[in-house]
Formats: C-alpha cells, structure tokens, sequence
C-alpha cells in the first residue's frame, strides 16, 4: 500500500509542461521566506508588496478589522463567524483586505507593472488575454482580473460560489470599453 493512498497525483503530462496553481505551494513558500528573513509573513508582504504599491503596512492583514468588515448572515439573520487562515497556511490565502486594497494590488501588479512582471501566481488564460487570480471560502469569494488594454475589475460576493463569482468578473471584462 502507498504510503498515502488518498493523495491524488497528477501525472497525466510530464513536470515542467504544465501550471497548475496549489494553495500548499504557496504555504511552503511562505514558510521558506520566513524561515529565510526571520520576519513575519505580514512584515515580508507589508515591505515588499503593499509598501512600494503607496498603500500602508495593515491594508491586509490576517484576521478582518472589527470596525469595517461585511459578514454574510446564517440562520435568524446573525452574522457568521469570520473565516480566518492563520499559521503556515496564511501565504495561500489568509490575508484580508478591503476592495480598494485589492484593486490597488491587482492594476499595481498586473497593469503598472510596479514589481516586474506578475508572479506565476497571477493565472493567464484566455483570448483577452487575461491575468487573474480568484479566491473563496466558505462565506464568500473574489475575482480580480486584468486585460493589457487597460480593462480590470475586482468582484466580491457573499455566500457565492467561486464559478459564479468567475463568470460575473469575465463578463464585465469581455464587455468593458478598453481604456
């Protein structure tokens, strides 16, 4: 018997001759940063991403900020628990930030290009061409894409699939007026 047997493996084209983006990779990264730096995840970003893109050090952060956070509701109309990802897992995902922020992040890094050219997180696909990167949990998900022409959006929606999330960000983009 394998020593995992639930792992499934993908193996169907050889490494190297294929993407494919895996929230675990991102963790390990993480990891191997911080074990590197000796800092914080948090730190590492506020530094090298929000800091250079002119936004401040808590624009993302990994639990939500009390004051200004949008919760969808469960049974009788009370506001769930927030969803929160902390610990080694936080680079695949975990950080919080309002629209705003990921709009300045998304045009920052895909359209100014204010870091070098988009990490291989940035998924690209399509006959836009299109840069994006999608994420969800189990409350709510988001889209943030970009097209060279100038067009880009951001879409956030509470108790929505990731798919439904997806299709309303690429429909606006294939519809927008290029810039």
């Amino acid at each position: 018997m394998p020593p995992f047997p639930n792992l499934q493996i993908n193996d169907s084209v050889p490494a190297g001759e294929r993407e494919e983006y895996s929230n675990f990779g991102y963790a390990v990264l993480g990891a191997a940063l911080t074990a590197a730096t000796g800092q914080e995840y948090g730190d590492l970003v506020a530094k090298h991403v929000l800091s250079p893109l002119g936004l401040p050090r808590d624009a993302m952060q990994a639990h939500p900020p009390q004051r200004s956070r949008l919760l969808p509701t469960g049974r009788f109309g009370h506001s769930m628990k927030p969803w929160t990802m902390t610990g080694a897992i936080l680079p695949a995902g975990g950080l919080w930030a309002s629209p705003r922020t990921l709009s300045r992040v998304l045009t920052g890094l895909v359209l100014d290009r204010s870091l070098g050219e988009p990490s291989l997180g940035w998924q690209r696909t399509g006959p836009l061409p299109l840069i994006w990167h999608n994420g969800a949990t189990r409350t709510a998900s988001m889209f943030a894409g970009a097209v060279p022409d100038g067009r880009w959006t951001v879409v956030h929606r509470l108790s929505s699939s990731y798919n439904v999330t997806d299709r309303v960000g690429l429909d606006y983009l294939r519809t927008a007026h290029s810039l």
